[in-house]
């Protein structure tokens, strides 16, 4: 059950994974403007792999090759816990890569390489996550 709750959560915020840096906040736009759409999480494997290399040198400050509990922040004990397979209190590209593609591999039930809408929101409502709002569709004049 936990290893299932880690992979939900690991899922969950496969747009905004531990490895993800966050942009400083900036200030409310205007009460008229349309707040910005969320990030698209990575639809195919190949996308997939793109977003864990990019996270991963964004969060890693000395470009040593590995994501320590310093370039981790808040969420080292989580992400060391779940993503350091060798237990050497580091993650490496290749434990980061490995990690999220064995996630992506157990949501793609149909196997095709891509996560569709479908297999995401069934994936979010086996962790017990709501899934997310549909996307409102212009309405014809």
């Amino acid at each position: 059950m936990k290893t299932k709750f880690l992979a939900a959560a690991a899922f969950a915020g496969l747009a905004t994974a531990p490895l993800y840096a966050q942009p400083p906040a900036t200030p409310a736009p205007p009460a008229a403007a349309t707040p910005p759409a969320a990030p698209t999480p990575p639809s195919t494997r190949a996308e997939m792999e793109q977003s864990v290399q990019a996270r991963f040198a964004t969060r890693d400050a000395n470009h040593d090759g590995f994501l320590t509990a310093d370039e981790l922040g808040g969420s080292a004990p989580m992400a060391l816990a779940r993503l350091d397979a060798d237990h050497d209190d580091k993650i490496s590209l290749a434990e980061a890569s490995a990690a999220m593609l064995a996630m992506f591999d157990r949501t793609d039930t149909n196997h095709d390489g891509i996560v569709s809408p479908e297999e995401r929101a069934a994936a979010q409502a086996q962790m017990g996550q709501p899934a997310p709002a549909p996307t409102p569709q212009p309405t014809p004049n």
